[in-house]
Parts: structure tokens; sequence; C-alpha cells
């Protein structure tokens, strides 16, 4: 656990549950691809949610598999939404999507630059894909790639095994709408909302919205690698959309209700924080009245507890700034 905390802001993504997994050999083996139980799942014509039941930080138990992914299935390839923790785990889903169409992997959208949403990308270099992401997050992947394999390895004692990093080739910083293989296709970046460099998918004709990480469902958001504002403002962006699905970074699948909440949680944060600045209280005296505004919010985001002090701690200076 000492090299996942001396990696700093590298901590703050993963959340997930234990998952229930086929059996699996000695501890200190590394995951085959069919240890993942991946089976994806239909949330509108041609499009496809792999959803993990995992909750927590990676492990030996859910074998380093804590973020969901997508694909879209096109006229023309298939455009995959986050590729795992892991190249095993990339394999997995190139399988996973294999069961669904022969079509290749011509498109990849790395949605961060959190380990457990792109290590994956290698498991598809053969068929060499444009992959997608925001220049700040892929500055990123390159310096801290073999940290997040490192941590990742350790975390699960070894289950996710080795792997190679494939980086992006393809920077998206302004929002883009694209015709892939006949699907009209719009790349959203957050200004840095959960992480810098962030990148949504907005899929117009099944109102279909592919969040990543800037959505977080039924499990407390990481906000310390973030700007909880520019979060709070994103959150108007996408609930402008209407979405009829959400396929968030980690959780279950919702409809756009989800980011009403997940905005109010964010704004009650906020709040809070402010009022305590407001009396100058310190960022640590500052948590009881941030528990206090929560209320029943708290029922709908398991793991708060677990995230409150810290993410006090690392918003209070931005609240700070903006009060004085």
């Amino acid at each position: 656990m000492s090299r996942w905390t001396g990696l700093g802001v590298l901590a703050l993504v993963v959340s997930a549950v234990v998952l229930p997994q086929a059996s699996i050999a000695g501890e200190s083996d590394a995951a085959a691809p069919e240890d993942y139980a991946m089976t994806p799942e239909a949330v509108a014509p041609g499009v496809y949610a792999v959803m993990t039941p995992a909750r927590d930080l990676p492990s030996r138990e859910n074998l380093g598999w804590n973020a969901n992914m997508a694909f879209v299935v096109t006229d023309d390839g298939v455009l995959v939404f986050d590729t795992g923790s892991s190249e095993t785990m990339g394999v997995a889903l190139r399988e996973a999507i294999a069961e669904v169409t022969d079509q290749p992997v011509r498109w990849i959208v790395n949605s961060h630059s959190h380990g457990d949403h792109w290590l994956g990308n290698h498991a598809f270099a053969d068929s060499d894909p444009e992959i997608m992401a925001g220049s700040a997050a892929t500055a990123r992947m390159e310096t801290e790639a073999e940290g997040w394999v490192e941590n990742f390895r350790e975390m699960t004692e070894g289950a996710t095994g080795d792997t190679t990093p494939l980086l992006p080739n393809v920077a998206v910083d302004e929002r883009i709408t694209r015709d892939l293989g006949g699907t009209e296709v719009v790349i959203l970046p957050s200004g840095g909302a959960h992480s810098p460099g962030d990148l949504s998918i907005w899929l117009p004709q099944t109102r279909v919205l592919l969040a990543g990480d800037v959505v977080y469902s039924d499990r407390a958001p990481s906000v310390w690698d973030g700007d909880v504002a520019q979060w709070i403002d994103l959150l108007d962006e996408l609930i402008a959309l209407e979405p009829a699905v959400v396929v968030p970074g980690h959780g279950r699948l919702e409809d756009a209700q989800t980011l009403a909440r997940l905005q109010r949680y964010l704004v009650t944060l906020w709040e809070g924080i402010e009022e305590g600045v407001e009396q100058g209280l310190a960022d640590f005296e500052t948590v009881p009245l941030v528990r206090e505004r929560m209320g029943d919010l708290i029922d709908h985001y398991p793991g708060f507890d677990d995230k409150i002090d810290r993410s006090v701690a690392t918003t209070y200076p931005d609240v700070e700034a903006a009060v004085f």
C-alpha cells in the first residue's frame, strides 16, 4: 500500500465491491483473461456496457477490475471506451467484444490517465486503433504508467500481471463531433473536472452518455485530483443532454437522475467547506459540517466515510481561494 500512497494522486482513482471470480491458481499467480467474468450488456442498439460489480480498491479478490468499460459497434468497426487495469484485462474485454461482433476495434477513447481506465490498451495493438485522450491525460500516462502497473500488481498480489503500456496517439482537448462508421460520436472534455484531460462520450442517436469518472453512481466520488467547481459546472452541461442511459466510471448503470444527485453531492461538499472557511475553521474541523449537510445523500454513496476527510482537505484550498 505504501507505493500506492506514494503515487499521490494515483490513489484517487479506484473505487470498487468484491467481484465473484472463477477459480484462480496460487496467490502469486497472474489472472488469465477467462478469470474476468465480462458480460457485455446492451444498453441501446449497438451500444454495450461492460460493468464490474466491484466497489472497492483493486485487490486479489476483484483481480484489479474496478472500473466500468463500454463499446460501440458501428458499420465500420468498434469504438471502445476505456480498457481496464491491465493488458490481460484488455484481452478479456477484446474477447467479450468478439462474442458480440467480428468487427475490428478501430477506435479507443481513454477517459483519463488513471491506470484502471487505460492500461488494457495494448491488448488491441494488433488492430492499430486510433487511441484518443486529452493531452494532459496522455502526458501523465507517459510519466506514471510504470507506477500504475507496479501498484496494481502489488495491490492484487500479482493478479494483474505484466502490462505493456500503449499510449494514446490522438489528442482531444476540445469538444468534437465525429462520424465513426455511421455513428455520431461527440467527445466531451471536462475541463479537468475529475482529473486533468478527462473525456466523456455522448451518443446523441441513442442518448447514451459514456461518462468515465466524471460520474460515480453508487460510490462516493474521488474529488482530490480535480476541480470541484468545474465539475459542478460540467454536470450542468451533462444534465442538459438529458441522457436516457448513463454509464459511470464506477458504479451501476443509471439514468439522468444520477447526474443531478452527483451535482447535489458536490455542491453540498463545496457549501459545507465554504461555511467552515467563513467560520475560520481548519479543514479537519470542517468535516463535521460537511457530514451534517450531506444528510441522506450519504445513503446513496457508499464509501463516503472512507473519502470525506481527504475530499474536504483537498477541496478546502479552492474554496478558501474563492471566498477570499
